[in-house]
């Protein structure tokens, strides 16, 4: 797994240099403080074709966005001692478009207005999935993303937005994962 993540930062920046479209596996960021629901969601992601990393925490995952661009985005609601709502303000202000797919054990009430509230800020909330997560969902959404972003493949990351992208935009995460996240399983 370690391998095949510095080949796919490999591929990225030889992409990125000729002033090509990616063609590597989508970055998925998997925030959520339940190790257990992190490290399913991760493996959901991997075999649906994603490089996923995981954040236990709204300090990790504020740390990852800024460090690495993402494709799309999971997000537990709660998250210990910030909500899922702090890292929604976050991701606004960084000007993130990746998708998000909100996954949560809230209330279909809370989650839709917090949906709503993200929607109003310009945040490109793909679909809230109650948790316990149904697989089949969360693979079949995963799946949608994936097709959706092969479909354009000349468009640039959803994460960093206009233009073709010849350096990573730092509000939107500039560097490389250099390895698989630990919180994700990698080795």
């Amino acid at each position: 797994m370690l391998e095949q993540a510095r080949l796919l930062d490999l591929d990225r920046q030889d992409s990125a240099a000729a002033g090509v479209a990616r063609t590597a596996a989508p970055r998925l960021l998997v925030i959520d403080d339940d190790h257990l629901h992190r490290m399913i969601i991760c493996r959901v992601a991997a075999k649906a074709g994603y490089l996923p990393a995981g954040a236990a925490s709204y300090d990790e995952a504020a740390k990852l966005v800024q460090e690495s661009a993402f494709d799309c985005i999971t997000l537990d609601l709660s998250l210990g001692q910030h909500a899922g709502v702090e890292m929604l303000r976050h991701l606004w202000v960084i000007g993130c478009k990746a998708p998000i797919i909100i996954i949560s054990g809230c209330d279909d009430a809370t989650c839709s207005e917090t949906a709503k509230v993200a929607k109003s800020l310009n945040l490109n909330v793909w679909e809230s999935i109650p948790k316990p997560v149904d697989l089949a969902v969360l693979r079949s959404s995963l799946d949608r993303l994936k097709a959706e972003r092969e479909e354009a493949p000349t468009l640039p990351s959803p994460a960093c937005g206009g233009g073709k992208i010849k350096e990573p935009s730092p509000a939107c995460g500039g560097g490389k994962i250099k390895e698989p996240s630990p919180a994700c399983g990698g080795e």
